[in-house]
């Protein structure tokens, strides 16, 4: 059904330009749809983006976001459709909904399940009563849970309860540990700086061991869109974001069938994703972690693939007819060409097996480039040469401030 652009004259504000919220611009902006992107750093490389219509700097990760965003509204003419793709803005977006739905259209559960979705010392509590298995975690909070921590089956992954501005500046985003010794070190070398960890089995199996369910559900109509993928590479490997993925071909129902009862379960609205991994000794799949109220940093891949969740989204909170599910019979791949190059390099120096970046047959789609949206691209790579990207950064804001007059 071919849509004018009358039916898409109710903007839509994207808060967050990282990869996902570059996905979700772009998305939306293929259907006709009028996009506003928001974010905290006027240079960032997905600000470049020439599908957003207009570029708005605000705090993404203070409160002030809100006082932002409500200015913002009473700029617009009609009431917009609101998006986060990264986990602060979205906290802030749930915590403060009283203050922002009377500006803005959004659909999210209660509270308490998006914060929860957040803090791995609650995901028990969240999976308990479903057909979800979570690998034996425990918090340490202190020398007494580190000492029943040193008891578990070991490599073990230490991460934090929830992932900290602050202690992601200072420390990796995880540690696999070999054995009790290393864990002790490794959590006193953090514990002053931050308490709250967790640590819990790994998994065996590389990062092509990884499923994910990315779902749309509906407050009247429940599941409205659903994707099935599957991890390539992850950078760093095996505690790291991912790096290349596609469509999942095997596994894609018994994963979609888990995901929609944990979903279901829990009465879930909006933008609803789970990551689980497979343990090839048993096949049975484990939770990684869950993301609820915001798109994900791999969004590109459902939409390459035919399933646009941001404009699935944008349709249902706007009342216009959904738009069409493309199912590819080719599975097509998103990656980031620099982190993938880095993950491949380090699996092949280890002697170890290399998933194929097209295992699906399909295309494989770098995550900032396009050919009809190049600058993202161009400014990624210069991010790695400083002394050349700055300059071209304000030539290039120059530029659009001169095509805007």
């Amino acid at each position: 059904m071919a849509r004018s652009p009358q039916m898409h004259r109710v903007p839509a504000v994207v808060v967050g330009m990282h990869l996902g919220g570059l996905a979700a611009v772009r998305g939306l902006a293929a259907a006709g749809v009028p996009v506003i992107a928001v974010h905290d750093d006027p240079h960032a490389a997905e600000m470049a983006t020439r599908h957003a219509r207009r570029k708005v700097i605000l705090p993404i990760r203070s409160e002030r976001l809100i006082d932002g965003l409500l200015h913002l509204a009473r700029e617009l003419p009609e009431r917009p459709v609101l998006m986060a793709t990264l986990r602060l803005p979205s906290l802030l977006i749930s915590a403060h909904r009283a203050r922002l739905e009377s500006a803005f259209r959004f659909v999210l559960p209660d509270h308490a399940i998006v914060r929860d979705a957040e803090n791995k010392a609650h995901l028990g509590g969240l999976i308990a009563g479903s057909e979800l298995r979570l690998p034996r975690t425990l918090v340490l909070h202190g020398e007494a849970a580190l000492a029943e921590a040193c008891g578990l089956r070991f490599p073990v992954i230490l991460k934090p309860v929830d992932n900290d501005l602050g202690y992601m500046q200072r420390f990796e985003k995880a540690y696999i540990l070999d054995d009790a010794e290393a864990l002790q070190v490794r959590v006193r070398a953090i514990w002053p700086h931050h308490r709250e960890l967790v640590a819990q089995e790994w998994i065996p199996g590389g990062d092509d061991a990884l499923y994910f369910c990315l779902q749309y559900r509906s407050p009247a109509h429940g599941r409205l869109a659903s994707f099935v993928g599957r991890n390539l590479y992850s950078w760093p490997p095996g505690k790291g974001a991912t790096a290349a993925c596609t469509a999942a071909g095997e596994h894609r129902a018994e994963v979609e069938a888990l995901a929609d009862a944990f979903f279901g379960r829990l009465d879930l609205t909006g933008f609803c994703g789970i990551e689980l991994k497979r343990d090839p000794r048993t096949g049975s799949f484990y939770v990684i972690e869950p993301s609820i109220g915001r798109t994900e940093q791999l969004e590109e891949v459902a939409i390459l693939n035919g399933v646009n969740r941001p404009h699935c989204a944008y349709c249902d909170q706007v009342g216009l007819p959904l738009p069409r599910e493309r199912t590819s019979p080719q599975a097509h791949t998103w990656l980031n060409s620099i982190t993938t190059r880095r993950a491949r390099h380090h699996l092949r120096a280890r002697g170890l097996p290399l998933p194929p970046l097209r295992p699906g047959r399909g295309r494989a789609y770098d995550a900032y480039l396009r050919l009809t949206d190049p600058m993202p691209a161009l400014l990624s790579r210069l991010a790695l040469h400083p002394r050349v990207a700055h300059p071209l950064r304000r030539r290039y804001a120059q530029v659009r401030r001169l095509f805007a007059r």
